[in-house]
């Protein structure tokens, strides 16, 4: 019975001691891999912070707005990150902060010319730096234009056309009653269009030009301008006998407006300028014969010209004197 009982005895420690070793074992299995999940997670954050301490800005060009007022460019870039901007070539920089993501800057100049050798560079918090971001070339221009009339200007209806010299090209910008279709000047000679809303008397009407740097010069007045665009009227006052002896025979009319007098058919006359009112005048008859389709017309100063008036027929007989 003793022997049984001290086998029993040792059976059972052998038992708990294979059992101890197996839970052992397994815990240290657990343990080492946890360990080393652990140590990769860490190994990953660590390579990422060095990452991102030695990582620099990354900029590219974005759109940027047309030059503004003031000969300010406005120049775009995108940064990977936020940071200190630092400004080279002999650009001014309106800010030296860099936001991350898509940033306007506004690069100012000193004196007029073309600029070539901007750039920007951001640094990080981390102190780096990226690479040098080339601002497109530019030019600048702090000068006025110059507007200046050439020669007298033309009225035709309810329209004037005048001559203007520029300095610069650019666009025409007008102040009063007055209003121009075509708004760009070229550099050089340009006839101009000028409008007007009806018929008067203006003077108010000046003219600038803003070049493309948005200086705009000093203005140029039109003086005083009339507008007219009523054709003058003509009227038979006095007609010439139906049979004459002379090659000269009086003939006179009334118009409504002073101007420039055209004839047609076999008539000429012996003046080509008429006033406002009754003109007496002499009809040039070269050769005996009917003269039926005379006719009579008249331009005023702003180019409107009359209906024709006919002249009543007569005939030049033989013998004029």
């Amino acid at each position: 019975m003793l022997i049984r009982d001290q086998f029993i005895l040792i059976a059972s420690c052998f038992i708990i001691v294979f059992i101890s070793a197996s839970c052992g074992s397994e815990a240290n299995k657990e343990y080492a891999t946890k360990t080393q999940q652990v140590d990769k997670t860490a190994s990953k954050l660590s390579s990422a912070a060095i990452r991102k301490s030695i990582s620099p800005p990354f900029l590219s060009r974005i759109e940027s707005p047309l030059l503004k007022e003031n000969n300010l460019i406005s120049f775009g870039f995108r940064s990977s990150k936020a940071g200190t901007i630092r400004y080279l070539g002999n650009c001014i920089g309106s800010t030296k902060t860099s936001i991350r993501g898509d940033h306007q800057v506004f690069l100012g100049t000193m004196v007029e010319g073309t600029y070539n050798n901007c750039a920007i560079q951001v640094t990080d918090t981390e102190g780096n730096k990226s690479d040098f971001l080339q601002v497109p070339s530019f030019r600048v221009d702090f000068t006025s234009p110059k507007l200046t009339q050439v020669g007298e200007f033309r009225v035709q209806g309810m329209n004037i056309e005048v001559g203007i010299q520029s300095s610069e090209e650019g666009n025409l910008v007008l102040s009063g009653n007055c209003t121009n279709a075509s708004k760009h000047v070229k550099h050089g000679m340009s006839e101009v269009i000028v409008s007007f809303p009806e018929d008067g008397q203006y003077s108010d009407c000046e003219l600038r030009l803003r070049d493309s740097y948005g200086n705009v010069s000093e203005p140029l007045s039109l003086g005083t301008i009339r507008i007219d665009s009523s054709p003058p009227v003509l009227a038979e006052i006095s007609s010439v006998p139906e049979k004459i002896q002379t090659d000269r025979p009086n003939y006179s009319f009334k118009t409504s407006e002073s101007g420039t007098l055209t004839f047609n058919g076999k008539c000429r006359g012996n003046v080509d300028k008429a006033v406002a009112g009754i003109n007496h005048i002499a009809l040039l008859a070269a050769e005996p014969g009917d003269y039926n389709d005379c006719t009579l017309t008249l331009t005023d100063s702003s180019n409107n010209i009359s209906q024709p008036l006919k002249i009543s027929s007569f005939v030049v007989v033989e013998g004029q004197s």
